[in-house]
């Protein structure tokens, strides 16, 4: 990962100069100081990453979807590699057992069950370079350099009591996926799982599907809702499948709970302990 190779290469260049130009080695405890620096240059390498990420999330405001055309690669890029350094950090440990193979040309819809903040973050770090805008709720969008990048990557904000405004939103996102601008992924569950049962679907969503006229790729997460508890001690395990995908054919004269009741019956039989 590029964020992850900037801070190495920048604690070990600190630690090089320091070590050999600063500090004289010639007693034995200087033999310590390199390994001292080299953990004071990882941090420094972080605050240093950290910085450079707000400066290139600058140019990304509220309403830059309504004043560009596309989404910003540079935004989907950055996003994708500082969420994959903090999933990575926080012990993640994804295996994808593909059963179907994702679409390779076609704008999708992506719909998964929610067990845990680090879902949308792992698909994001997944397949966001090639074009993903998560549905989201607008407390994502005041997270700390990267709620501008989401604004770059076309994001957008739901508001769940606002029922004309959501109905809007299903709009826009099926009219990005219509217009070959992004893909676009959503929780049709609204909120995480309690738990870690499947929570009834909001059928709305799937007219994003309906309306595009898109694949949609039916995913499953386990193992997200571990990853806080064993933080730090221990690495977490995660499994995402992808399960399914519905062409338009397949879904074709359905109605949106048609839809809905057979994406979640799948997802539900896909979940077991891991």
């Amino acid at each position: 990962m590029v964020v992850e190779l900037l801070i190495i290469l920048i604690s070990i260049s600190f630690t090089t100069l320091i070590t050999y130009f600063l500090i004289p080695i010639g007693h034995g405890y200087h033999y310590f100081v390199p390994f001292l620096l080299l953990i004071a240059g990882y941090i420094l390498g972080m605050i240093i990453m950290w910085c450079v990420l707000f400066l290139f999330s600058l140019p990304f405001k509220e309403n830059y979807r309504t004043t560009h055309k596309k989404p910003s690669k540079w935004a989907n890029f950055w996003l994708s590699e500082s969420i994959g350094y903090i999933n990575n950090h926080a012990g993640c440990k994804v295996k994808v057992d593909a059963k179907v193979a994702l679409p390779k040309r076609e704008r999708c819809l992506y719909i998964c069950n929610h067990r845990s903040k680090f879902d949308p973050m792992i698909l994001s770090q997944l397949y966001g370079k090639k074009d993903l805008a998560f549905i989201s709720k607008p407390t994502n969008f005041k997270i700390p350099i990267g709620h501008r990048f989401m604004w770059g990557a076309f994001y957008l904000s739901i508001d769940r009591f606002d029922k004309m405004q959501s109905l809007q939103i299903m709009k826009d996102a099926g009219d990005y996926i219509k217009n070959d601008l992004t893909s676009v992924g959503v929780f049709p569950e609204g909120t995480r799982s309690e738990n870690n049962n499947l929570g009834p679907f909001h059928e709305g969503v799937f007219t994003i599907a309906t309306h595009s006229k898109c694949p949609i790729v039916v995913c499953s997460f386990m193992g997200t809702e571990k990853i806080s508890k064993n933080f730090p001690k221990r690495r977490t395990p995660i499994k995402l499948q992808i399960l399914e995908v519905l062409y338009p054919n397949d879904y074709e004269g359905k109605i949106v709970k048609e839809i809905s009741d057979h994406c979640y019956q799948v997802i539900k039989d896909s979940l077991t302990d891991i």
